[in-house]
């Protein structure tokens, strides 16, 4: 996968203006990139990872960020691949930041179909000023590197058994294969 980043934007040609301050990709295979407010290195993730019945932090997912001065809100996205490895997948996953769950991006995900392959797309808004809350990530300031990631766990592993980050299923046949979670930031002022 290509690596894109965006360090800046122009006004676009509706005549509105943009306050994206920074905005760039990470796929987990290593490979860094550098924005205005630093040098970020992802995981490097090649291989399948087992949900227990514990929150696990999602390889992949982590990320110390500082934003760019004048950030008003961060956009974190994440997206992963799950696949079961029993008749029923039953999972739950949820956002932190600096290791405090974020109680309002705490979601269920579940898939009895034949063939499951999925990539789940995670998105969540972390506003920045006022009161901080752990229920919707907001933070009172931001001003040096916060972790934020996402962890997941099975509802019962060994009745539920699900696969991040692999797939068995391509181009008309069986193969397995290791597919890189992706994180997206955009910084907003």
């Amino acid at each position: 996968m290509a690596l894109s980043k965006i360090t800046s934007a122009s006004t676009s040609g509706d005549g509105f203006g943009s306050n994206i301050k920074e905005q760039f990709t990470l796929v987990a295979n290593g490979e860094s990139v550098t924005v205005g407010s630093g040098t970020y290195t992802p995981a490097n993730v090649t291989a399948a990872q087992t949900l227990t019945d514990s929150h696990v932090v999602i390889n992949g997912s982590s990320l110390a960020y500082t934003p760019p001065s004048g950030t008003t809100e961060v956009i974190y996205e994440f997206s992963w691949t799950i696949n079961r490895g029993s008749a029923i997948e039953l999972t739950h996953y949820a956002m932190r930041i600096d290791g405090t769950q974020i109680t309002g991006t705490r979601q269920t995900y579940s898939d009895d179909g034949t063939y499951t392959n999925q990539r789940i797309h995670f998105k969540w808004r972390i506003p920045i000023g006022g009161s901080a809350s752990t229920t919707t990530g907001r933070l009172a300031s931001w001003s040096s590197a916060k972790t934020i990631d996402v962890t997941m766990r099975s509802y019962a592993a060994n009745t539920y058994i699900s696969y991040l980050h692999k797939s068995i299923w391509w181009d008309g046949g069986s193969l397995t294969f290791f597919p890189q979670p992706i994180i997206r930031i955009t910084a907003l002022g």
